[in-house]
């Protein structure tokens, strides 16, 4: 099983918007069932991050992430998602 942590400031308002778009990527390219996806607000991220196989936020990745790490603004703004999406799949495909 595949963790996915995407990340906001609070950890509510745009993580939820991009938590949304994230899941119709994943199960409309077969990983469906294949990922858990854990929302928080970025200061929680390190912890959070420990054991995830990807850090998916709308703010700058902070200090001490070692997952990768996208860029969630382009699922809000839809400017780079193309590129962002194909990001989120090179490392959940692996």
């Amino acid at each position: 099983m595949k963790k996915v942590v995407v990340a906001c400031g609070s950890g509510i308002a745009t993580s939820t918007a991009v938590e949304a778009k994230v899941k119709d990527l994943l199960d409309s390219n077969g990983l469906k069932g294949e990922y858990s996806i854990v929302k928080c607000a970025i200061g929680e991220a390190p912890t959070q991050c420990a054991d995830a196989d990807i850090l998916i936020a709308t703010t700058a990745a902070p200090a001490g992430i070692k997952c990768p790490y996208v860029n969630g603004v382009p699922f809000l703004t839809t400017i780079g998602k193309a590129a962002a999406e194909q990001q989120i799949l090179d490392v959940l495909k692996k």
